[in-house]
């Protein structure tokens, strides 16, 4: 992997984790110029900052070396189905399933309190 290829991955990760280069920098504790020479390519950062950049977005340092946006933003199927466009993509069915038993549970809590005014107002 060339240093460019490094400074891509390290750039494309961050804005899809949301950082500024200046956030990046101040959660590994370097100066902003450090971060953008990586992602330039013109640095070649030690293991120990690879570490910490992977640590600070919340990745293994395996994830960062091997980056591969089309991962990303290819890893889904599309097709017609009953004339409804319909997209899947690779979200952990984990997470679905939390998010789907929160929801449920903020309908119950809904529900609770509309009955308690409706009582109320009896």
């Amino acid at each position: 992997m060339t240093n460019i290829e490094l400074g891509e991955n390290v750039r494309k990760i961050r804005e899809l984790k949301g950082f500024s280069q200046q956030n990046l920098a101040d959660e590994i504790k370097v100066d902003q110029k450090t971060i953008s020479r990586i992602e330039k390519g013109e640095l070649s950062p030690k293991f120990e900052t690879l570490v910490a950049i992977s640590k600070a977005l919340s990745i293994n340092i395996s994830q960062l070396l091997s980056f591969n946006e089309n991962l990303i933003f290819n890893n889904y199927s599309q097709y017609q189905q009953g004339g409804q466009f319909v997209a899947y993509n690779n979200t952990e069915i984990e997470k679905v399933e939390e998010l789907y038993k929160q929801l449920l549970k903020e309908k119950d809590e809904v529900i609770a309190l509309l009955k308690a005014k409706s009582e109320k107002s009896k």
